[in-house]
């Protein structure tokens, strides 16, 4: 995919560790048109970065019961569910979404996260009859973002392998079911982006350079195409798809609240530091014992995170980086000095095109600090602007 990538344009960053990183299209060279894409048409994402774990036999179920924070024995097949799992502090080891089949299970999550987790669940193994293979590079993921996101698929998909349709696969957000682009099976599941509906395809990787290509044509995107009236009528007609890069995906999913593990949150974390939402999405309290459970259940029931991730709205059109310290607010707003010590440090931030371009931000705050409507200063280039602890849905 990288020099098909490049064809269109794309200026690529690496993501991972250095002697294994992989290449993400960071943008196109046209990060308005990309974001609004998002917003109002259809963007076409690659994500290098997202990996699957095959999970087969007999057991599989059960043995995942124990081990994830998902109620996994209460999944049908064709079902998806976030899922978390933890060591047996009840730390986050990996985020993850669980797309449980008749045949086989896969499990998505960073790729990065892989190995690790085969091993943790591998350990975990006596006589279960479970099997674990990392699949990443056989499937390659292509997410499509935006109010036309399921009119592209049905332009390209002749139809669905379980005889549903392409309008039924966007009314069922947590299931994965499988359609044919060209010769090609592909999974689909939807994932939205907020109040933004997405779509997640898991690709063939020996073919998906061409189905990422007929993904822009039938979106009506032309690259490098002179611009002219014919050309302008012809996008005026289409879909108005094009791909995006990180750069506009990241903007749009830090308005619609969505955090990411190993940005945001970490293995350091505790499931209910991690947001209210990925916890609600991520955990069941009414399953017996899994890895991790007695650390989660002690917390909920007695007791409170001492941090949380949440969202900061900033005052002025300023642009805090990751790792920017997060203070208390001198009672005089005047005062632009911090009156304490640090309560939280910023994960993640952008200027929001559909907030007028002001300051958005995710931090993790001390708990008691972390109430919307607090008040606190955030460092910036030397300077201390202020900011409002929000939830982390912002807009879109």
């Amino acid at each position: 995919m990288q020099n098909h990538l490049e064809q269109l344009g794309a200026d690529l960053i690496g993501y991972g560790p250095d002697d294994s990183a992989v290449a993400l299209a960071d943008s196109f060279g046209a990060f308005e048109a990309e974001y609004a894409a998002i917003r109002r048409h259809v963007g076409i994402l690659h994500l290098p970065q997202t990996g699957l774990i095959k999970i087969t036999g007999n057991d599989v179920k059960p043995f995942l019961h124990n081990m994830l924070s998902q109620n996994v024995n209460a999944m049908t097949g064709g079902q998806t569910q976030r899922t978390f799992l933890l060591d047996a502090e009840g730390h986050v080891l990996a985020d993850a979404y669980l797309h449980h089949g008749d045949a086989s299970t896969w499990l998505e999550l960073d790729r990065f996260d892989i190995a690790s987790t085969i091993k943790t669940l591998d350990s975990r193994l006596f006589t279960e009859d479970v099997t674990l293979e990392n699949i990443a590079d056989d499937k390659t993921v292509i997410a499509l973002i935006g109010p036309a996101a399921s009119q592209l698929l049905a332009k390209v998909a002749s139809h669905t392998i379980d005889s549903m349709t392409i309008d039924d696969i966007t009314k069922m957000p947590d299931t994965t079911h499988v359609v044919m682009i060209g010769d090609a099976p592909v999974s689909v599941c939807r994932r939205d982006l907020g109040q933004t509906l997405g779509l997640r395809l898991f690709v063939p990787t020996d073919q998906a350079e061409a189905i990422h290509q007929t993904l822009l044509d039938a979106a009506g995107y032309e690259a490098n195409a002179e611009v002219d009236a014919d050309f302008a009528q012809r996008r005026r007609d289409s879909l108005r798809g094009r791909p995006v890069g990180w750069s506009a995906y990241n903007t749009a999913r830090i308005e619609s609240g969505q955090a990411i593990y190993h940005i945001d949150f970490g293995p350091d974390s505790l499931p209910a530091e991690a947001g209210e939402d990925a916890f609600k999405n991520a955990v069941s309290l009414t399953k017996g014992c899994w890895l991790g459970q007695e650390a989660v259940a002690r917390m909920h029931n007695l007791s409170h995170p001492k941090r949380l991730l949440v969202g900061l709205k900033l005052a002025a059109d300023q642009l805090p980086v990751a790792g920017s310290q997060v203070f208390e607010l001198d009672p005089d707003k005047r005062a632009k000095a911090p009156r304490g010590g640090q309560v939280g440090g910023i994960t993640s931030s952008t200027l929001s095109p559909l907030l007028g371009r002001t300051g958005l931000a995710f931090a993790v705050m001390k708990w008691g600090r972390h109430k919307p409507g607090t008040k606190v200063a955030v460092a910036v280039d030397g300077e201390m602007v202020q900011a409002e602890v929000s939830g982390l849905y912002f807009a879109g």
